[in-house]
């Protein structure tokens, strides 16, 4: 049993607070200035927005940074990867020996989110959640295998103890650069995917994406491994059920993937896939990588050029 705070009040940062909930641990959910609608109703009981249901944890409001992290063991990072730095740069002050998790999945000037928790947090351990998991079906204890990838293997270990239930199976990786990079990426090639039409090109773009994974990953320092185990393939599978895999049949469907864009903006949907492809195209070629279809998913949603196989 041990205190646990949540930075971050989304989807998945707060499904996630239910295996943790499950063990008895002491759950601190914290919301950016963003989240303030969702704190205002889990601190009255009301089920959450996204998930619809209530969550039996201590919530926090942006200004309450401090109190939420205070005595904690594990600190979880669930805000969106354009947020990390900023509340990493927040939180420094409050945080002394813990553990931090990182559930964002995206780039931020070059760098993946472990390598910004490790600029901005240097002496504290960290560790990556990636593999396929649906926020949905983790908050309702639907059986969910993940990945923990660390360095610090003894840190990755204490954290399977606080999560893992016997729905949510938590798996341990040494490699956090191939585990990000997996996590990263699958958004990106996750639309390219389910923008072509038929199930057989959906199937060749699926292994090819795989393959330019690899070698992206593997120019990173991970390993072909990880690319070909949960963390990859597992949560590439997965896109086709979440934001980005809806922009990708948008596009199949026929839509402008500019339009399709705007549209899910008018609807508050965020996909990340989007902006981490331009982040993915420009740290591709800072490494001297020839990536054929990460360069047709830039041209798709940043100039809405069409693609062949």
């Amino acid at each position: 049993m041990a205190k646990i705070t949540i930075l971050g009040a989304g989807a998945m940062s707060s499904a996630i607070s239910i295996p943790l909930i499950k063990n008895r641990n002491k759950v601190n959910i914290w919301g950016t200035e963003f989240d303030k609608a969702i704190i205002d109703k889990l601190k009255s009981d009301q089920p959450h927005p996204t998930l619809n249901m209530i969550i039996d944890a201590n919530f926090f409001y942006s200004d309450q940074l401090a109190e939420a992290i205070e005595d904690s063991e594990i600190v979880i990072f669930g805000v969106v990867s354009s947020g990390v730095r900023k509340i990493a740069q927040m939180a420094k002050k409050f945080l002394k020996k813990q553990i931090i998790v990182n559930v964002a999945k995206g780039f931020d000037n070059g760098q993946t989110m472990v390598e910004v928790l490790e600029q901005e947090l240097p002496d504290l351990p960290k560790v990556v959640v990636a593999g396929p998991s649906n926020a949905k079906d983790v908050s309702q204890s639907q059986n969910t295998t993940v990945v923990f990838a660390s360095s610090d293997v003894h840190a990755a270990d204490i954290c399977k103890k606080a999560f893992q239930t016997e729905n949510y199976s938590i798996e341990i990786s040494d490699d956090s650069n191939g585990a990000e990079i997996c996590s990263s990426l699958k958004n990106v090639y996750g639309i390219l995917i389910h923008s072509a039409k038929t199930d057989n090109e959906r199937s060749v773009l699926f292994v090819k994406s795989l393959e330019e994974i690899g070698i992206f990953a593997e120019a990173c320092g991970g390993k072909l491994k990880t690319v070909y185990g949960l963390a990859g393939a597992g949560d590439l599978y997965l896109t086709q059920w979440g934001r980005n895999g809806m922009l990708g049949k948008m596009i199949a469907d026929g839509k402008k993937p500019s339009a399709a864009l705007e549209e899910l903006k008018a609807k508050n949907i965020t996909v990340e896939g989007y902006a981490a492809t331009k982040a993915a195209v420009e740290l591709a070629k800072s490494k001297n990588l020839n990536l054929p279809l990460l360069e047709s998913a830039y041209n798709l949603l940043y100039r809405d050029q069409p693609f062949k196989i």
